[in-house]
């Protein structure tokens, strides 16, 4: 059974390194292409126009349902975004205690509360929108 499992994570590394190669190269080739007027012309000009081919319908809409489908995608990620400046504001204050710096641990603090109070908001608002129809 370890033998198995030595072959399929050789396998996965494998995989994986030839995936990362594969991204490097095509990023470089984009890069170079980019480097150059045709280039350019040649990457942007189709994905411009494919944009330009995607049907809007307001047909049907309903807004509180819009709001409430964007609130769905933007609060999680509000919620993420203040934890994460909550983490740094925490690293800030453990620091300024480490260095016994004042305007650290305020500086600390004050990111930390602030990322609380953005994560808070990303939980709270989108539950309380509402453009105040049935």
């Amino acid at each position: 059974m370890n033998k198995i499992r030595t072959v399929m994570d050789k396998a996965q590394d494998t995989m994986t390194e030839i995936g990362a190669r594969a991204m490097l190269a095509a990023t470089n080739a984009v890069g170079k292409a980019m480097n150059t007027k045709a280039g350019r012309y040649a990457l942007i000009v189709p994905m411009a126009v494919s944009a330009c081919t995607i049907n809007a319908s307001a047909e049907g809409a309903d807004a509180q349902g819009m709001i409430d489908a964007i609130m769905g995608i933007l609060g999680p990620g509000v919620i993420g975004l203040g934890s994460l400046v909550a983490v740094v504001g925490g690293i800030q204050t453990g620091v300024g205690f480490k260095d016994d710096n004042a305007d650290g641990k305020t500086r600390g603090f004050q990111t930390l509360i602030g990322g609380a109070i953005i994560a808070a908001v990303g939980a709270i608002v989108p539950s309380t929108i509402s453009l105040g129809g049935s």
